[in-house]
């Protein structure tokens, strides 16, 4: 099975079983990530037909903006942003079977979006500090989606503060558009389709296994 097409990465089918439920998990994650690429390219084609009379090319707050799911639209940045990392680095670990080796794949691959998983999607850098300044600290809950020449963006935005004369920006560009994403990722990992997938467990022959079904309806309590 090819893992990544642009790095040529393949896991030799005698081993497509041993690695049954990452393969299946690729798929899920595969699947999750095109649909968020749908819906947000979906509100992204409304929002340039309503750019286009006017020849709108940045919007950041009410007009083209207005009547967008703008908190769907964030969490929406964020979930593919974690998603895809997930997917990058099973992919990394299959191709290795190191896991050093599996994260700096990842930011190989992503290094945008690992980024903005670090500092936003996974944990947000004001309440999980690490290296960071003032500015990176106020940017990484400044979770809207803007428009830019015709995509919708997350972490265009970002403060320039103001400490002791000097201006204190942001360390580094987060900035992304999903679906510019999206079509780069397909390119390296589905350009034949996504991977197939489901909810089978498998059992050899005159084998059996052993499952454990749990469920709660309090979080975080046992």
């Amino acid at each position: 099975m090819i893992l990544d097409y642009t790095d040529h990465l393949e896991l030799d089918v005698s081993q497509e079983m041993a690695h049954h439920h990452s393969l299946m998990a690729l798929g899920r994650l595969a699947e999750g990530l095109s649909w968020l690429s749908r819906e947000v390219a979906a509100i992204e084609r409304e929002g340039q037909a309503e750019a286009a009379p006017d020849n709108t090319l940045i919007a950041i707050v009410g007009g083209i903006l207005d009547n967008k799911p703008l908190g769907l639209l964030s969490c929406a940045f964020q979930w593919y942003a974690v998603s895809a990392c997930n997917y990058a680095q099973l992919v990394g670990f299959l191709a290795t079977q190191d896991p050093a080796a599996a994260k700096e794949y990842v930011k190989r691959v992503m290094p945008r979006l690992a980024r903005y998983r670090n500092k936003v999607a996974a944990h947000y850098a004001l309440a999980n500090p690490s290296r960071d300044n003032e500015a990176d600290l106020a940017a990484s809950v400044m979770t809207q989606v803007v428009y830019v020449h015709g995509r919708l963006c997350a972490a265009a935005l970002t403060p320039v503060l103001s400490s002791a004369g000097q201006e204190i920006r942001v360390t580094k560009d987060i900035s992304w558009s999903l679906t510019l994403a999206h079509q780069r990722l397909t390119r390296r990992y589905w350009p034949s389709g996504l991977p197939p997938h489901s909810q089978a467990l498998p059992v050899g022959p005159r084998a059996t296994i052993a499952i454990n079904v749990s469920w709660s309806d309090i979080l975080g309590e046992d």
